[in-house]
């Protein structure tokens, strides 16, 4: 008969095989903790791919749609253009025309300037020519002592004017003793009087030798004074015949400026 001491010869086999099944159960549980942390992994990884990628096709559907938006922009802009296009190409076509009808015009213009020269030309000569017989007619009549017989304005193809200063008031004298006090004909300037062309003048408006355009009587030099003629617009006009001088009368005249003296009378060609 066995003691009650002596332990059984089955309990170890018990307790390895209760080994064995932990080891397993250890296994397992080990196997499916990897299995869920991969699992885990697995849908973080595929979580973030899908966030990404859907942020990427939000982000190419607004570029899509910006670049389908701005193609609209394109084709609206380019439909313009072709309208602005066919548009100058219209106004380009006018213009040509217009060109082609403003040359003719020009050459018309040219041809009417050719004869406007022409015709100022010999208007000019025509002055020119009553201005010589209107100083000849002023140089007949009673001659004083001293005098400068006037040659005559030479021909050229424009009359210079001179800057237009006003009207004034214009008589005529004669060199005579009645008028003058005496005959000597020579003037307050030292010269002797030019029929035609001497003008008194107030000399402390417009000095000796200051040229004048008078419409009507032609170029006229600033040479005497006398004690009627004060005033920066009046002018006493010399000629040699009284009926003439009367038949001047008294008038207002345009009268231009043409060249302004310096005091003295030294050159009368004009």
């Amino acid at each position: 008969m066995l003691s009650d001491d002596v332990p059984s010869s089955t309990e170890p086999q018990k307790c390895n095989k209760t080994n064995r099944v932990s080891k397993v159960y250890g296994i397992i549980i080990y196997f499916l903790f990897v299995v869920i942390i991969s699992l885990i992994v697995n849908n973080i990884i595929i979580y973030n791919w899908y966030n990404n990628t859907k942020k990427q096709f939000k982000d190419t559907f607004l570029r899509v749609q910006t670049i389908s938006e701005e193609n609209v922009s394109l084709e609206t802009l380019n439909e313009s253009l072709r309208n602005d296009y066919a548009l100058l190409k219209e106004d380009y076509g006018r213009i040509l025309s217009q060109h082609e009808s403003i040359k003719k015009e020009f050459e018309e213009l040219k041809t009417k300037s050719a004869d406007m020269e022409r015709i100022n030309k010999e208007l000019v000569e025509d002055n020119i020519e009553l201005q010589n017989t209107l100083k000849l007619a002023a140089s007949v009549g009673i001659k004083p002592q001293n005098y400068t017989e006037f040659k005559g304005i030479s021909s050229r193809g424009s009359i210079d004017k001179g800057q237009y200063i006003g009207k004034f008031l214009g008589t005529a004298y004669t060199p005579s003793k009645e008028e003058c006090g005496n005959d000597i004909g020579i003037t307050n300037s030292g010269k002797p009087i030019v029929p035609g062309i001497t003008v008194a003048i107030d000399k402390n408006y417009w000095p000796f030798g200051t040229v004048f355009y008078i419409k009507g009587l032609g170029y006229a030099i600033a040479m005497d004074t006398g004690s009627a003629i004060k005033g920066k617009y009046r002018f006493d006009f010399a000629v040699f015949d009284k009926d003439f001088a009367n038949q001047l009368g008294t008038n207002y005249w345009d009268v231009y400026l043409v060249k302004l003296g310096d005091g003295n009378v030294e050159d009368i060609s004009l």
